[in-house]
């Protein structure tokens, strides 16, 4: 029982790497363009300063936008596995009062 439970519990997904792999991506991308473009080196390191920048702000919104869609998605799974529990209870209720009203009908 304990397992069945354990499966159904949520996992929340792990959100901390998004920021970080987002500004690096945008980096890495704002490092090759540079370099094709042959930009002077001052100016690489400007633009890279600003990519991260701007991308580190940006992947941390989308971080706790996901948070908040994973507690809502939270609150929807309690839910659903709380009117199962009731469900199962009101049927296993059911169930032991037919198997009362047996036995007293075979005494």
């Amino acid at each position: 029982m304990k397992k069945k439970q354990e499966e159904q519990e949520y996992k929340k997904p792990d959100t901390r790497p998004i920021p970080i792999l987002i500004t690096l991506a945008a980096a890495g991308i704002s490092s090759v363009v540079s370099i094709l473009k042959d930009v002077s080196f001052g100016r690489f390191v400007v633009n890279l300063l600003i990519t991260v920048i701007i991308f580190g702000i940006f992947g941390s919104l989308v971080r706790v936008f996901l948070d908040m869609g994973f507690k809502v998605d939270k609150k929807e799974e309690e839910k659903k596995n709380m009117e199962s529990e009731d469900e199962k209870a009101d049927q296993d209720e059911e169930s032991s009062d037919k198997e009362s009203d047996e036995e007293q009908t075979q005494e």
